[in-house]
């Protein structure tokens, strides 16, 4: 007997956002420090916004029984 076997692999792409900035947030991120742009991201909580499943499938192999 024989069977058919493909390998599918899917990939899940999230976006997620935070709330409005503040002007001293956004004053902050604008200046390129890294520690400054630290501060901001432990102020700030990311929530999803929106996200994309992708699918990616192979041709099919037959399998077939020795």
């Amino acid at each position: 007997m024989a069977k058919l076997r493909r390998r599918v692999i899917y990939t899940d792409i999230r976006w997620e956002e935070t709330e409005p900035l503040t002007e001293e947030q956004i004053k902050k991120w604008k200046s390129d420090e890294v520690d400054l742009q630290d501060e901001v991201m432990d102020e700030v909580e990311f929530e999803l916004s929106h996200d994309k499943a992708l699918e990616d499938t192979d041709w099919p192999e037959l399998i077939e029984d020795e």
